[in-house]
């Protein structure tokens, strides 16, 4: 069987669609360590980031007939990876040790949790955030972290220098931070700073 090295994504969802098992393995091949590498970052875990990381191409797998992507396969993979880390953090928010682990700084371990904004009202307060950026610099924001590309890779795709892509990404994240300042609490922005590290 030829080899899928150079088929495009569009095309390899279109053959896990038809239960291609070669098109699943290239799909886990191309994704899974960069997956695997986000996962460590936000989780600060290896041996989570692996499950994760194994639950979503189990996940895949077994919606394989019915799996739409509609954005690029790439930034679907990321996200979810980003939403299973952000469930485990929600497991373990009241382990102060692991408090310590996403932020070595001063968090306010006492804050009773059901004062704080959730998770998922956190991750919707940054999406509105990322949608009040100016263009150019949301798309580059997107390229960094929905897709995880680098900055030296941003800039030969947006053809610009990479200094204004370094730039851009911390104008983006001061922005987004200014504008949920004294919407969290100290524990809740210990993890929204850790999750634009």
């Amino acid at each position: 069987m030829p080899s899928l090295n150079h088929v495009p994504d569009i095309e390899l969802i279109l053959l896990i669609n038809q239960e291609d098992e070669q098109a699943f393995t290239e799909i886990y091949n191309r994704y899974w360590e960069k997956m695997a590498s986000y996962a460590v970052r936000l989780t600060k875990s290896e041996e989570e980031a692996a499950d994760i990381v194994q639950e979503i191409f189990v996940s895949i797998w077994n919606r394989r007939t019915t799996l739409v992507v509609k954005s690029t396969l790439g930034a679907y993979l990321i996200r979810s990876t980003r939403n299973l880390c952000l469930r485990y953090i929600e497991r373990n928010i009241h382990n102060s040790d692991f408090l310590d682990k996403i932020n070595e700084q001063a968090v306010d371990n006492s804050l009773n949790i059901e004062e704080s904004i959730s998770l998922k009202e956190l991750q919707g307060n940054i999406d509105l955030g990322i949608a009040k950026l100016p263009k150019k610099m949301r798309e580059v924001y997107l390229l960094s972290r929905d897709e995880q590309l680098s900055y030296r890779e941003i800039a030969k795709k947006l053809n610009i220098a990479e200094g204004t892509v370094k730039k851009q990404v911390s104008n983006a994240i001061k922005i987004i931070a200014d504008s949920l300042n004294g919407k969290l609490s100290a524990t809740m922005m210990a993890i929204f700073l850790h999750l634009l590290k």
